[in-house]
């Protein structure tokens, strides 16, 4: 009989157990390889405990490359699973957050947008682009408590990097956005952003909000002898010289834009505008050639100009784009429903409403993707065509969608009001601020058409919204507190307290 050492038996026992670790591991490699469709997967990195690690990453990685694959498809579902699988297997892939990120806003789920990206700062905490992009979110998103505590804990570093000089920049922005100018100079003097482009851009702006146009004029004007390629300051310059109505000074500005860098557009429909304000139709038909020969292959640059078309009523212009557009087999919608609007702002209401219907014909796919858009333009057509009726039923029709935006809404009530269709306006702008609460726009026009047309029945509720906003118009709010002031008003649900709220914001905004 054939004696077996107990040392033999060990030696058999890690042999078979290696055996089957070995074969365990060739298993589960083939699964992940062909079954979860993660082909780029190594062996190694299944075999090693002290691999497994970097497989999770890897693996991580790999979703959210092959989301971006997905992207291009249209397989909108598909890459949103594939995000969020990668995301959790690889929470420092800065471009897998903001990827998810931009799905989550266009999926109406901004809350899960401000996690993920807030949720990621720990994963990336020297990223400064991903810094960037988390603090703009927050800015968009009017969550500027949130960003607040965020940068006073980086700021609390002593060390001085560029992730602190973002979030001294971006906690002076949102004091900005706030009214909080003390608390925003404060800021940007303790850490030394008065010499930097950003710094000086934001005091200008809040030198201008404080009454002192020609101090906030000056220092742009200081900023760009020093950094004359800074656009940033040029752009925020012309916009002041429109609204002091400097016709010679703003067409400087523009010029000077467009001499510091000829290859960008958006200088370039600035200078269309001015053509367009002056009654200059030689130079904007001249000027609107060039650029169309100039950015004839870039697709953003010329809906830009089809946007300028259709706000300055200019149809032939927005169809000349809508041609390019088809000449290069981009099936877009966007381009073709600027035409439509082009007819709308030209009072060409009859060719509108027709060309829309031969969209919806001939493109349904246009239909479902920019519903909305069409309710609108028709909203707007009909009533033009002095068909009231029909008019309100389409708009009922726009108010009962989903996933409304209240950008599309705010345009639609201001074509409306235009029109004199001031209740019409007013049901679009409720609707609105159905969809974004706090859409600082909406809520203004909204509460000026409610004062307007003495419709104050909701005015309490809305005002309680739009007190709560950055920095509400003392204009508005010195016509709601008379306005609820009167004594035919006097019965209105929380007016009392309404009334001190207001005498009190109005006592500390800045005049």
């Amino acid at each position: 009989m054939v004696r077996i050492h107990w040392r033999q038996l060990a030696i058999l026992g890690v042999l078979a157990a290696n055996a089957i670790w070995l074969t365990a591991a060739l298993g589960v490699w083939l699964f992940v390889k062909y079954r979860r469709n993660f082909p780029d997967v190594r062996y190694v990195d299944l075999l090693l405990p002290s691999r497994w690690p970097a497989y999770r990453i890897n693996e991580g990685n790999y979703y959210i490359a092959h989301a971006d694959e997905l992207l291009r498809k249209g397989e909108v579902n598909a890459a949103l699973h594939q995000l969020r699988a990668g995301v959790a297997r690889a929470p420092a892939n800065a471009r897998g957050r903001n990827t998810l990120a931009e799905l989550y806003l266009a999926c109406r789920r901004p809350d899960l947008a401000r996690e993920l990206m807030l949720d990621g700062l720990p994963h990336l905490p020297d990223d400064s682009a991903y810094l960037q992009s988390t603090f703009s979110l927050l800015l968009e998103l009017q969550e500027d408590t949130r960003l607040l505590e965020v940068a006073e804990r980086l700021l609390a570093s002593p060390a001085r990097t560029s992730i602190h000089s973002i979030a001294a920049t971006y906690a002076a922005t949102s004091a900005y956005y706030r009214g909080n100018y003390d608390h925003a100079e404060d800021l940007i003097g303790r850490h030394h952003l008065r010499d930097t482009p950003d710094g000086v851009t934001l005091l200008a702006r809040i030198e201008w909000e404080r009454g002192y146009p020609e101090l906030a004029l000056l220092r742009l004007n200081h900023l760009l002898e020093r950094q004359p390629g800074y656009d940033g300051a040029r752009a925020l310059l012309a916009g002041f010289y429109r609204e002091l109505g400097r016709a010679g000074e703003l067409e400087t500005a523009i010029i000077e834009r467009l001499v510091s860098d000829p290859l960008a557009p958006a200088p370039r429909i600035d200078y269309l505008n001015l053509h367009h304000r002056r009654g200059n139709q030689a130079r904007l038909e001249r000027d609107a050639e060039a650029y169309l020969a100039q950015f004839q292959h870039d697709f953003p640059a010329l809906l830009l100009l089809a946007d300028f078309a259709a706000n300055m009523g200019r149809p032939a212009l927005a169809r000349r784009v809508q041609q390019i557009f088809t000449d290069c087999r981009e099936n877009n919608g966007a381009p073709a429903l600027l035409v439509a609007e082009a007819h709308l702002v030209a009072g060409e209401y009859q060719a509108a409403l027709a060309l829309i219907a031969d969209y919806t014909r001939d493109y349904p796919e246009w239909t479902r993707q920019f519903g909305p858009v069409f309710n609108g333009l028709q909203t707007v057509a009909l009533y033009g065509l002095g068909k009231r009726d029909e008019s309100r039923l389409h708009l009922d029709h726009l108010l009962t969608q989903k996933n409304l935006r209240a950008e599309n809404l705010i345009a639609v009530s201001n074509r409306l009001a235009a029109l004199g269709a001031r209740d019409l306006a007013i049901s679009a702008l409720g609707r609105a601020v159905e969809a974004d609460p706090l859409n600082q726009a909406a809520l203004t026009n909204l509460l000026r058409l409610e004062i307007d047309t003495g419709n104050l029945a909701v005015l309490p509720d809305h005002l309680e919204r739009y007190l709560k906003t950055r920095k509400p118009s003392r204009e508005i709010l010195s016509r709601a507190y008379t306005a609820l002031g009167s004594d035919r008003n006097l019965f209105l649900p929380g007016q009392p307290g309404l009334l001190v709220s207001l005498r009190q914001t109005l006592a500390a905004a800045p005049r």
